[in-house]
């Protein structure tokens, strides 16, 4: 075989085992580790005031379903926010809607 066939071939192999090792740090690099992550924190389960979910009944017209809706909505994006203050942001979203239009 010729001499510059051999030094082609070597060179593409390290090239390809160096691009494999580059990738290989690059995705353990930044992985967490699922047993040292500390679990997500949740507000402590209180019952929601009765005047509260009252009010939001109200405000979506005695649809229950609407309501709870809203409430699941709001603790998806706030889960460490307590459930009383998840019915009270809903409340607080139903009137800055209602009174922006």
């Amino acid at each position: 075989m010729d001499l510059s066939l051999l030094l082609a071939i070597a060179l593409i192999i390290a090239l390809v085992v160096w691009l494999n090792r580059r990738q290989g740090r690059r995705k353990t690099g930044y992985r967490l580790n699922p047993e040292n992550t500390p679990a997500p924190t949740t507000a402590p389960k209180r019952p929601v005031r009765s005047r509260t979910e009252r009010e939001l009944l109200r405000l979506v017209g005695g649809n229950r379903a609407v309501a709870q809706r809203l409430v699941e909505q709001v603790q998806l994006r706030n889960p460490h926010h307590s459930e009383q203050w998840c019915w009270e942001k809903a409340i607080y979203d139903i009137q800055r809607d209602r009174h922006s239009s």
